[in-house]
């Protein structure tokens, strides 16, 4: 008879779960399509992130679009509707950058909470002039 020797099973240590996302920023449709003469589309900007957001939205060409609103705060799963306007003017290759970051919760300007010095995330919005 032989003894066996009986080797203890012990798991493996669990990690724990990566921290959940809590900034994050969703637009959709992801792309805007113009035509020469101008026109105006419609996005949904969602905070898909577990805090609340404070977002401004720069242009690569002030004199042809208009954003509406280029300032605000978005709630934890929130959504919120983005106007872009274009005036008639020639095909470029331009862009909106939508740029977002942590907001507290006591601010209530969304100017002044981009006025402080944070690092900040970006998604990139093309703005596409079709013939």
């Amino acid at each position: 008879h032989s003894a066996r020797s009986i080797s203890k099973f012990t798991a493996p240590t669990r990690q724990p779960p990566p921290p959940p996302n809590h900034i994050g920023l969703q637009v959709y449709p992801p792309i805007a399509e113009f035509i020469t003469i101008g026109g105006a589309t419609k996005h949904v900007l969602t905070n898909n992130g577990a805090s609340r957001l404070v977002i401004k939205i720069k242009c690569s060409n002030n004199r042809l679009y208009k954003v509406s609103p280029v300032y605000s705060f978005l709630d934890a799963g929130a959504s919120r509707d983005l106007e872009i306007c274009r005036k008639e003017g020639s095909a470029r290759n331009d862009k909106l950058l939508i740029v977002y970051k942590e907001a507290r919760s006591d601010e209530t300007d969304p100017r002044v909470a981009f006025a402080a010095e944070t690092t900040t995330d970006r998604l990139v919005l093309p703005l596409l002039v079709v013939p």
